[in-house]
């Protein structure tokens, strides 16, 4: 009986139990997603956008009706040296330029608007140097004017 005794002060260690691998087999069902996008695509009609009527643009129409001081900037002739700034077709520096539009923004109580219209060659620092300019004067609110890409 002492053998017994001894055999039920023994902790109780169960047995793990060994899953069985259970793996998703997802091949079917990429096939059916590609069957399915394959048919979508040879039984859709490539069609684009209809045209849409648009209501014309209020700033965009004519610049001169807008009354906004053109500012030209062109590419340096030379590499290194500073753009070629045009203001109302007149060759000017950034020093004339300022005064310029500071003359004519002090003259309007509402202020003046300046369309920035720039070549798509330029670079990004030489437009940020005019940008710079113009929101250091009193009463002036500048645009980029965008050019379409010609094709």
């Amino acid at each position: 009986m002492s053998d017994v005794a001894e055999d039920d002060d023994e902790v109780y260690v169960r047995k793990k139990r060994i899953l069985p691998d259970t793996e998703i087999d997802i091949t079917p069902m990429i096939d059916v997603t590609f069957q399915l996008l394959i048919f979508f695509m040879v039984t859709s009609t490539m069609q684009g956008n209809p045209p849409a009527d648009l209501p014309p643009a209020k700033s965009g129409g004519s610049i001169e009706v807008a009354k906004v001081i053109n500012v030209v900037v062109k590419p340096a002739a030379v590499s290194g040296e500073a753009p070629q700034i045009e203001i109302n077709k007149d060759a000017v520096n950034l020093d004339e330029l300022k005064l310029a539009l500071e003359e004519q923004a002090g003259a309007r109580a509402d202020g003046i608007h300046v369309m920035i219209l720039a070549d798509r060659t330029m670079k990004n620092g030489d437009l940020n140097e005019i940008e710079v300019l113009l929101s250091e004067i009193p009463g002036v609110t500048y645009h980029f004017g965008v050019q379409d890409r010609r094709d």
